[in-house]
Formats: structure tokens, sequence, C-alpha cells
């Protein structure tokens, strides 16, 4: 009897370790496949966040031209780091055009990112490939959105997953309800990992 409880118990680990791994494998696919858009205003100020909002119009309004639509992920990373001086220059001017002199830096990299809701998506939290955009000291509020495939008009954000995921993954963003349990685990188990990195890196280690 205890031996078949013990199977049992051991078979259902099993299955939870799997769907965990499949989850975070589904998860980095999201990740991997959405470039998004960060934009740091110089304060809070109703003036600095009025600008802010005029940057991602401009940036937005010209994403199609940095980047290719065909071809994979990588392909639309690499041409989007081809085009960051345009981008900044674009971004200047919309400062400029606002009456706003701040500087304004635009660079691409990984960021974390919370969970965000569109429409009918949720892209959950997770580090993303990202445009990333600070203006003046960067010291106001945050405004989070996707460059690809175009989910800041919530409307059409359904349509552009179900073109650009498919699977668990597009599971994930579109029934965030039926993986906010494994979502967790992952995200916990994540930084555990990071802390042992950490350890291991300060100890002169490696993983």
């Amino acid at each position: 009897m205890k031996t078949g409880i013990g199977m049992i118990a051991v078979l259902a680990a099993a299955v939870c370790a799997a769907n965990l791994m499949q989850t975070a494998q589904d998860l980095r696919t999201v990740e991997q496949s959405v470039i998004r858009l960060h934009i740091r205003a110089n304060s809070d100020s109703t003036a600095d966040q009025t600008v802010k909002l005029a940057v991602r119009d401009a940036l937005l309004e010209h994403a199609a031209e940095w980047m290719p639509q065909e071809g994979d992920p990588e392909a639309r990373c690499r041409a989007l780091q081809g085009h960051l001086p345009e981008m900044q220059e674009t971004a200047r001017a919309a400062l400029n055009a606002a009456g706003c002199g701040d500087a304004v830096s635009v660079s691409f990299g990984e960021t974390a990112f919370p969970a965000r809701e569109y429409g009918a998506v949720t892209l959950p939290a997770g580090t993303y490939r990202a445009v990333r955009v600070e203006i003046g000291s960067g010291e106001g509020q945050n405004w989070w959105c996707v460059m690809y495939p175009a989910m800041c008009v919530p409307a059409a954000a359904e349509n552009a997953a179900e073109e650009t995921l498919s699977g668990g993954a597009l599971e994930i963003v579109t029934q965030p309800e039926k993986y906010e349990v494994r979502l967790k685990c992952v995200e916990v188990w994540r930084a555990v990992v990071r802390r042992i990195r950490t350890a291991s890196a300060e100890m002169g280690g490696g993983i």
C-alpha cells in the first residue's frame, strides 16, 4: 500500500515538473518572440508625461521602417540595433516639436517587465528584449508597449498574438488565468537560479 502511494506521489511530482518545464519553455518563446518598447519620462509632471507620449507616437509611427516584418525575431532585433541612431534622432525631433529641450537616449537590450494587459492579451512578467528610451533624468513613470508584434492598440492585440505565437506560448498570453500558478513557480525558480549564479560569481566560480 505504502509502495503504491509512494509511486503515485513520484509520478505526480514528475508530471508537475514536466508541466513546469514546458511552461518555462513556452514563456521563453513568448519572451524571445516579442520586442517591447520601454520609455521613461523625465519626471511625473504633466508636461513631461505629455512629451513622453509624443515620443512614443513618433517611434511607433516609424517602427515598420526600422525592422523587417518578415523573418525571425533575431533579424528584427539586429535591424533595430542598426537603426538606434535614427530612433534617437526621431525621439529628439519629437521632443523639439513639443518644445522640450531634454536630452534623450535610446538603447536596445534585455529588460525585466511586469505583467501587462493589452486588450485580450496578457504578456506575463519576464525578461524581454526592448528598445529603451530615457528622457532627461528618466525619473518619471514608465510607459510600456510592444513594438513587435503591434499590440499597442488593444483591439488588434489578440490577432497580433495569434499571428506570432502558437501552442502553449499562445495560451499563456490569451489564457493567463490557466497558467497563473505555473508562471509564478517559474518566476520563483528563475529568482533562485539568479541568486545561485550571483553567489557563485562572488565566490569566483560560475554556472
